[in-house]
């Protein structure tokens, strides 16, 4: 397989793995209307919670499978800040599908029903640490990305957006990061090249 393929394939990983954060978002704030004023724990062993927590685990790992290609796309142009991007974006990505394994592995299956008390008390540092990681190193590639002019304009500056909003708790937190990437990821996948959606500049 010639590396433009793995461009390509990355590029579709990318784009299912951002749908798929999208769509753990969507399935979030409905857990969250339903669940009213019920505590964690309890919401944690219900079906629809099961499937948001595999919606993202499987999604981000698609994204950190994609991340390479959208990397390659543009490590020429981005110089250092696209490889300090690159790096910590992978870091936080790795560290966030840790994150959501010990939801899908542990929290479901054992601690909602062994140990609620620790669910209800709060995320641990880990978790807070993982989505740190994860939305500077996605911040700085969107930087670079943006200066690299290889993607789509409003792309890089969803995706900057998009990592600043995923570390706050808020309802589709993720689901702006989710888009940028799918959009980033489908100009790898179709060939298609961004510099002929940005005008040229008039010197």
């Amino acid at each position: 397989m010639s590396s433009s393929d793995l461009v390509r394939w990355g590029g579709l990983a990318a784009v299912v793995g951002g749908g798929l954060f999208v769509l753990g978002e969507l399935l979030n704030v409905y857990n969250f209307l339903l669940s009213g004023e019920e505590e964690f724990s309890t919401v944690a062993t219900t079906a629809s919670f099961v499937v948001e927590t595999w919606l993202f685990l499987l999604g981000t790992l698609l994204v950190l499978f994609g991340l390479f290609g959208l990397y390659a796309r543009l490590s020429e142009a981005a110089g250092p800040l696209g490889l300090v991007g690159f790096l910590v974006a992978f870091l936080g990505t790795a560290f966030l599908v840790g994150t959501y394994w010990d939801q899908a592995f542990v929290v479901v299956p054992i601690l909602a029903d062994a140990a609620p008390e620790l669910l209800d008390a709060g995320p641990p540092l880990g978790y807070i640490l993982s989505f740190g990681i994860f939305a500077l190193g996605w911040l700085l590639f969107g930087v670079a990305a943006l200066r690299a002019r290889v993607y789509p304009r409003w792309a890089a500056l969803l995706l900057i957006v998009g990592a600043v909003l995923s570390f706050l708790p808020l309802p589709l937190s993720t689901a702006p990061f989710g888009v940028a990437v799918a959009w980033m990821g489908s100009t790898l996948f179709t060939g298609r090249d961004a510099s002929a959606e940005q005008p040229s500049r008039v010197r």
